[in-house]
């Protein structure tokens, strides 16, 4: 197959995404697939016509060679452009863009899967904030203290936070600064724990419980512990349609642990680091990942 192109984002230099870089390419390399790396400052969408341009004839001739791109990245202007241009893009910049706003996370998925009670906090300004608190009374009661706070966009859990009180709340809300957020009711049962599974195409590769004594977040980055796991039938299933009505060919979905253990879904990241699962479970998800590439441009050169 001809040449595949990761594109990740110039600006994020950190250790961990070091990691997954190469581990990408390290994966590509394994399955026969010759793969050079760029970043989004290489190119620049043309508002007025709504085409690439490359920085320099080197990255020029790199894209114009590319059969597929692996876009790691949430750049998903760059990636809509890239698509009128006729390039498969894993993951779509629609499924990209779904999932890096938690709130259309949930717009999405509103009905398919289980999800928390949540709201949507309603909007104001990052240069005015907000200006009254009364509405946040309505979360209290509806929800119960605690409840948690998602910024809509957000990382690693570091823009989730748990109001304990009504004073925390407003005190919370206040340090956001007007950024979009949404109120969810806090699982009991989940504190400190939850199961990330890993989807490519139409299974789950990989899954392991995180945990996390500390804190009410599990993630790893945060000090939570990953153990690698069987995934029940009812868990894979919410994983499997999440990713698919997301438009995403590949994702790591977290679930929570509701009452009697039933699956509830947390947020879908569609560039999931996978380090942390690797050593839980031993599993190299770019192994799937690469195997599911190539079986997807083959079956486009096919229909072609």
């Amino acid at each position: 197959m001809r040449k595949g192109l990761l594109i990740v984002n110039a600006f994020l230099k950190s250790e961990a995404v070091r990691v997954t870089y190469d581990a990408l390419l390290a994966g590509a390399a394994r399955a026969g697939i010759e793969m050079e790396l760029s970043v989004n400052s290489d190119y620049f969408v043309d508002m007025a016509d709504g085409r690439v341009r490359c920085f320099s004839s080197d990255v020029s001739a790199e894209l114009e060679d590319a059969g597929f791109i692996l876009f790691w990245n949430k750049d998903v202007f760059l990636g809509r452009a890239l698509e009128r241009a006729g390039y498969r893009l894993f993951n779509s910049a629609s499924g990209i863009e779904y999932c890096d706003n938690k709130a259309l996370t949930f717009e999405k998925l509103d009905g398919i899967v289980h999800i928390p009670r949540t709201f949507k906090i309603p909007m104001t300004f990052e240069s005015i904030g907000y200006t009254s608190l009364e509405f946040e009374e309505y979360l209290g009661d509806t929800l119960g203290y605690p409840y948690v706070i998602k910024e809509c966009y957000g990382s690693y859990g570091g823009q989730v936070y748990l109001a304990g009180s009504q004073e925390e709340a407003h005190e919370i809300l206040k340090r956001t600064n007007g950024r979009e957020c949404l109120a969810q009711k806090f699982i009991e049962t989940s504190r400190g724990r939850d199961l990330r599974a890993y989807v490519v195409g139409d299974r789950v590769v990989a899954s392991m419980v995180r945990s996390n004594a500390n804190d009410f977040r599990s993630n790893i980055e945060n000090g939570g512990r990953g153990t690698g796991c069987d995934i029940t039938k009812e868990q894979e299933e919410m994983a499997v349609t999440a990713v698919h009505k997301l438009g995403l060919d590949f994702a790591g979905v977290d679930i929570l642990f509701g009452e009697d253990d039933e699956p509830l879904l947390c947020e879908v990241n569609s560039n999931a680091q996978f380090k942390g699962l690797k050593d839980a479970t031993g599993v190299d998800v770019t192994d799937a990942l690469f195997e599911y590439i190539k079986r997807s441009c083959n079956q486009i050169q096919y229909t072609l």
